[in-house]
C-alpha cells in the first residue's frame, strides 16, 4: 500500500479497546508518519483518547478483581484495566460543555468528523505537550487525518453529546445535531476521489463495516472499480462463527468490496501484540515513508 506509486488513501478501522491497552502511540505514529489517510473509530476509543490527552490514566488492574467492590469504589474495568468513574464523570461534563458551544455556532448538523476534529482542537488549546503528543484525535486534527466514529452514539461522547441535548431541549434551545448520514457523504467524497484504496482493520465491529460499504456505496452509484485494492486486518476472531470481526477478504470479495486481484492478509493475534510489530517493521523497510505526499481532503 505504502509503495505504491499511484498513491492509495489508506482506512483505518479501530475497534476494541485500543487506548486503553496503550496503543495510541502506535496510532499516532501512523499518523505522523503518513502511513493512514482516514481513521474510523468507535467512539469508546476516541472518549479513552480525549480522557488521556486531557491528562486522565488508565491503570493497571486485575481480571480477578471482585467486580462488586470496584462498582462501590467507583472504579469501572476494562478486562485488566481499570478508569476511575469520577474522573470520566468530569471528562463528560467537559464534552458536554463544548458540545453547548458548539450549538451556538453551528445551526446546521454536524458530521462526526466535524465534532471529532473539535475535540482536536480543544486538546490542542487546553491540553500540555506531554499529554497531548500521543493523542490519536489530537494528532489527526493537527495531521489533517480525519477521524469519523460513525456509531458516536454507542459511547461516552454519545452519552454527554446526550445530556447536552436533554438539557437543551428542556431549556427549548436547539442542541447541537451530529449527522452520521453526513460522515457517509463526507467518506463517499474521500473515496470516490481516491485513485486506489487501501484498509487496515484492527479488530472488526462497525469500523471494519463502515470502511467495507464504503465500496458498496461507490458501486450504488455506478462508480467503477469501486472495490479496495489492499487489505490486513488483524483479529482473534475465526470466520465459521459468521461474526463480522472474522469475516475473511475472501468473504468480501461476493460483496464487490474487495478486488480479485487485490492484495490482502490476515494476522490472527491480538492486536496489542501484533500492531505495535507490524508498525516497527514497515518502519524499518518501507523506503518510501519519507517521500509519501500528504493527500489534501476538503470538506
Amino acid at each position: 500500500m505504502l509503495e505504491d506509486q499511484n498513491r492509495p488513501t489508506i482506512f483505518l478501522g479501530l475497534a476494541g479497546a485500543m487506548v486503553p491497552a496503550g496503543m495510541k502511540g502506535v496510532i499516532s505514529t501512523m499518523i505522523k508518519r503518513k502511513m493512514v489517510d482516514v481513521i474510523v473509530s468507535t467512539g469508546a476509543n476516541m472518549y479513552h483518547d480525549l480522557v488521556e490527552g486531557l491528562g486522565g490514566h488508565h491503570y493497571i488492574g486485575s481480571p480477578d478483581a471482585n467486580d462488586i467492590i470496584l462498582r462501590e469504589e467507583s472504579i469501572d474495568r476494562i478486562y485488566d484495566t481499570y478508569a476511575d468513574e469520577s474522573e470520566f464523570r468530569r471528562f463528560d461534563n467537559i464534552v458536554m460543555r463544548l458540545a453547548d458551544r458548539l450549538a451556538e455556532k453551528h445551526v446546521d448538523p454536524i458530521s462526526s468528523r466535524f465534532f471529532l476534529n473539535n475535540l482536536g482542537e480543544f486538546i490542542d488549546a487546553k491540553s500540555s505537550i506531554k499529554d497531548k503528543k500521543d493523542s490519536i484525535i489530537w494528532n489527526g486534527w493537527k495531521n489533517g487525518v480525519p477521524i469519523f466514529v460513525p456509531a458516536l452514539n454507542d459511547s461516552s461522547l454519545g452519552l454527554a453529546l446526550t445530556q447536552h441535548h436533554i438539557k437543551f431541549v428542556e431549556k427549548n434551545v436547539k442542541p447541537l445535531i451530529v449527522d452520521e448520514i453526513k460522515d457517509n457523504y463526507e467518506i463517499f467524497q474521500i473515496k470516490r476521489a481516491a485513485s486506489k484504496t487501501g484498509v487496515i482493520y484492527v479488530g472488526g465491529g462497525v469500523p471494519k463495516n463502515y470502511i467495507q460499504q464504503t465500496a458498496y456505496l461507490q458501486d450504488l452509484f455506478g462508480i467503477p472499480d469501486a472495490s479496495h485494492d489492499y487489505g490486513f486486518q488483524i483479529t482473534t476472531d475465526s470466520p465459521q462463527w459468521g461474526g463480522l470481526s472474522g469475516c475473511t477478504f475472501k468473504e468480501g470479495l461476493s460483496w464487490g468490496k474487495e478486488k480479485p486481484e487485490g492484495e490482502y492478509v490476515t494476522c490472527y493475534c491480538d492486536a496489542t501484540i501484533a500492531l505495535p510489530l507490524i508498525v516497527k517493521a514497515t518502519l524499518e523497510r518501507c523506503k518510501t515513508l519519507e517521500k509519501r505526499k500528504k493527500i489534501q481532503l476538503k470538506f
